[in-house]
């Protein structure tokens, strides 16, 4: 039964590749034995249910071993610290580039190789140790709690076979590797400028003494004081990021923590862009110079602009977070949940 094939997937899933075929086989043996004759999908459901959740059950099969990382991610981690490193050292690297352009060091041009060589040396090693810093970190909480096997406290504190993953082929609920790259790569970019170069968000123009000026957009010392609930999303998002990555589909507890981080993250930016004080005036000054506008005219477009791209952002949130939801529930209606 399909039922039956699931739960032997979820388990083998979180043990080693080695012992995954040989624990399959003892497994669905071992459940086979524990259901009656002409058995039903009833008896199933309850053989399923009595044996418990995958995930604890799959520890059990390594009782002596005890890891940071678990054999049974381990490869998942591999995979997605790669990846997460190079994102993060392509990143600092181009901060650190885009930062030496504009500060546009004094003297010979040994000197200007050797200030960006040490740039890019020491942003690149940032990078990666902040890469691999907070991609361990998620992997460690996902493997303690069991979060990405479908188990969240508040959603579900008993677990039900109705909570098994579908099986491999069924891509109705399956989450797009590449845009989950893709998104993460645009966030570590824009909390790396937020949190490590916020001035570079900004706008240029060569000074009378030739050097290159940067405007920020941001209040830097105003923005501090976003800064560590800023920098906690961040990493609240990168988690949810890992877990789509690793989950390769959704699941009810990931929809809901989708959900929830969507409508907390619209409500921060709501805050953000509500607080005058946390945007530099000097470059809404630039822009009335370069549109030779009026300054009445171009705060109006600008409190415009923000709001519209508010209006788009919530939309997107609002889509992303039905979207998921919606496809979890059609999975649930479909094994008569």
């Amino acid at each position: 039964m399909k039922l039956i094939d699931r739960y032997v997937y979820a388990v083998t899933e979180y043990l080693p590749k080695d012992i995954r075929e040989d624990v399959g086989r003892e497994l669905r043996a071992n459940i086979e034995d524990m259901l009656p004759e002409n058995y039903t999908e009833k008896d199933v459901y309850q053989v399923l249910e009595e044996l418990g959740s995958p995930w604890k059950l799959a520890n059990e099969y390594n009782p002596k071993k005890r890891y940071l990382i678990g054999p049974g991610y381990y490869d998942k981690y591999i995979s997605v610290l790669k990846m997460v490193i190079g994102i993060c050292v392509s990143v600092f690297a181009g901060i650190a580039i885009l930062d030496w352009a504009i500060e546009s060091p004094s003297g010979g041009s040994v000197n200007n190789l050797i200030v960006l060589s040490s740039k890019l040396i020491s942003a690149m090693f940032e990078g990666a140790i902040q890469g691999a810093l907070w991609v361990t970190l998620v992997f460690f909480i996902l493997e303690r709690t069991g979060v990405d096997a479908g188990h969240l406290s508040f959603y579900n504190s008993k677990w039900t076979p109705e909570d098994l993953p579908v099986l491999p082929p069924n891509n109705k609920r399956k989450i797009s590797r590449g845009e989950t790259i893709f998104s993460m790569f645009f966030t570590i970019l824009f909390v790396a400028l937020i949190c490590v170069k916020p001035q570079l968000i900004a706008i240029y123009d060569k000074g009378d003494d030739g050097n290159m000026d940067a405007i920020s957009l941001f209040d830097i010392e105003r923005l501090q004081s976003y800064m560590i609930i800023f920098f906690l999303f961040a990493i609240i998002e990168l988690g949810i990021y890992v877990w789509k990555y690793i989950a390769g589909s959704w699941n009810m507890p990931l929809a809901v923590a989708n959900a929830i981080y969507n409508v907390v993250s619209c409500i921060l930016l709501i805050i953000m862009l509500s607080d005058q004080a946390l945007f530099n005036s000097e470059f809404f000054h630039k822009i009335v110079e370069y549109t030779n506008g009026t300054s009445q005219k171009v705060t109006t477009w600008i409190d415009k602009s923000k709001w519209v791209l508010l209006a788009v952002i919530v939309i997107i949130c609002i889509a992303d977070s039905i979207s998921a939801i919606v496809k979890c529930l059609r999975r649930e209606s479909n094994y008569g949940r």
